[in-house]
């Protein structure tokens, strides 16, 4: 589809949106933080920050950072 649209593919993106989708559907609602860092997945169980790579940033303790190659191992255990 990209190639129609002419716009390059964003793997993160797609890669963020199959990790909330499957969320959504275990836990009900779902929702997006940003304030002095960005989390892109919040709901009552997890926290959630998927990377198409390893991110060396610091984030707080309780989210879970998730590279391409964790998302299925992840997905997994929900």
């Amino acid at each position: 589809m990209s190639c129609w649209v002419n716009k390059d593919f964003d793997e993160s993106a797609l890669l963020e949106n199959v990790v909330q989708g499957h969320l959504k559907r275990k836990e009900g609602e779902i929702f997006y933080y940003k304030n002095s860092e960005e989390i892109d997945v919040v709901t009552n169980n997890y926290k959630t920050e998927v990377k198409k790579k390893r991110s060396h940033k610091l984030y707080p303790k309780d989210v879970t950072i998730l590279g391409k190659e964790e998302i299925p191992f992840f997905l997994i255990k929900l």
